[in-house]
């Protein structure tokens, strides 16, 4: 009988699985990109606040049948009538349903990621009401163990205009001279469903203000069209990101649309080198051990300085926690860091049978490796981030064989780990460092 109701439970989740989407009318996943009125005031981004965010922190929450739902309002002024409006959910305690004004516009089952939806169509000049719905179970509960209470992370209300920077990435390589020769790539996409012409200027600037680059492009995007504006530049040595020497540079992007600055952005960009291989990973091309504590996400500058006396030169959090807050420290401390996708299946069954663990049923497949891309492009342009992980405790299988496969074809070169397992080939080892326990 026992046996009888297993098979029945196999079922009856897989035809779940097979009716889910990972995530229903999201935005791209992507660094934080904060858009403000004048430079000066991107500038000062921590200490001002910007006319283009509205942090949402007054919550109603009200419960029926265990359903979850927290309410909030915000104003949509006449200033904002030609930008897109992106509801940014830094995280929440499981998957959920986004409304506006009644209205479903999406769904996300990982709860632990940054995710973005555009609320344009739905939001009116005015006030308007956003809900965010937790379900008492979600379908995708055993993908990551959490018996955490209904819960959300910051909420923020982001305009831009309706050709926006998207996202912000760098490359970079050593040359001869052990300077940093960097590339860096602007994003630039419009919803609009006609032709959108910009002008998008960028500014490279060291510690000391000295200007390393400067220059602009002018785009013209067809409908929802999507490009990118590249710049390379030399960086001195001087000023490369390392551990010991956090040095990051500031990346002012501005982008003029009809002769008016639409919107202003600074990101603070760390310039160093990562190389792995056979075993080997190097930073600026010095070899590199690390040895891994396993921190809680709200850990203080003062305990990372505490923890980096002690020895320790790279830090991780539970597998599912990916606040962007957490990696900006670890830049401007000094140490590395290892984020962790939003997978854990050690509470599951252990055996690697064919569906006796999410990691080996095939039609959660889309959901394993949507969650290692939003791992991946939310945290890739931290310079702290020298590795990833496949999570902490699953149980190996076919779905995390191919995340491995995933995440190399979008990076070769930093090494996936898996601390789940050690000796298989989705785990690359790093010569000589020490990974914390996997507690389950």
């Amino acid at each position: 009988m026992k046996t009888i109701l297993s098979i029945v439970a196999i079922l009856l989740a897989s035809n779940v699985y097979a009716q889910l989407l990972p995530n229903k009318n999201s935005e791209l996943p992507r660094r934080a990109i904060n858009p403000y009125a004048t430079i000066d005031e991107a500038l000062l981004a921590s200490n001002v606040p910007s006319r283009y965010i509205t942090p949402l922190t007054e919550w109603k929450r009200t419960e029926k049948d265990g359903d979850v739902t927290f309410t909030a309002s915000y104003f949509y002024p006449t200033a904002w009538l030609n930008r897109q409006l992106l509801v940014r959910i830094e995280s929440a305690s499981s998957g959920y349903t986004l409304s506006v004004n009644g209205a479903e516009m999406g769904s996300t089952t990982n709860g632990s990621n940054p995710t973005e939806f555009n609320v344009t169509k739905k939001s009116e000049q005015g006030v308007n009401e956003l809900q965010i719905t937790i379900p008492a179970k979600s379908a995708t509960a055993e993908l990551l163990a959490n018996n955490a209470p209904a819960s959300l992370g910051k909420v923020s209300i982001v305009a831009q205009p309706a050709i926006r920077v998207r996202d912000i990435d760098n490359l970079v390589h050593l040359n001869d001279n052990g300077d940093g020769v960097a590339e860096f790539n602007i994003v630039v996409k419009t919803e609009a469903l006609n032709p959108k012409s910009s002008r998008i200027h960028y500014e490279l600037l060291a510690p000391d203000t000295t200007r390393i680059a400067y220059g602009y492009k002018d785009l013209t995007l067809e409908m929802r069209g999507e490009d990118t504006v590249s710049f390379a530049t030399i960086v001195p040595a001087k000023w490369l990101w390392s551990i010991h020497n956090p040095t990051q540079l500031r990346l002012i992007v501005r982008n003029q649309i009809e002769g008016r600055y639409a919107e202003n952005i600074a990101v603070k960009v760390g310039v160093r080198e990562i190389e792995y291989a056979k075993k080997r990973l190097t930073v600026n091309g010095k070899p590199v051990a690390l040895r891994v504590a396993t921190v809680p996400a709200t850990i203080s500058a003062d305990e990372i300085a505490a923890l980096k006396v002690q020895g320790y030169n790279a830090l991780t959090v539970k597998a599912g926690v990916a606040a962007d807050e957490f990696y900006a420290l670890c830049d401007s401390v000094g140490v590395y860091a290892i984020p962790q996708a939003a997978i854990d299946t050690s509470h599951g069954a252990p055996h690697i049978k064919r569906d006796g663990n999410p990691s080996n049923n095939p039609l959660c497949k889309e959901f394993y490796l949507a969650r290692m891309g939003e791992m991946y492009h939310t945290a890739k342009s931290h310079p702290s981030v020298v590795a990833f992980s496949l999570g902490g405790g699953a149980t190996n299988g076919i779905n995390l064989y191919e995340s491995y496969l995933m995440l190399k074809q979008l990076d070769e070169n930093r090494p996936i780990i898996f601390f789940g397992t050690t000796g298989e080939w989705n785990h690359d080892t790093v010569e000589g460092s020490i990974m914390p326990k996997i507690e389950k």
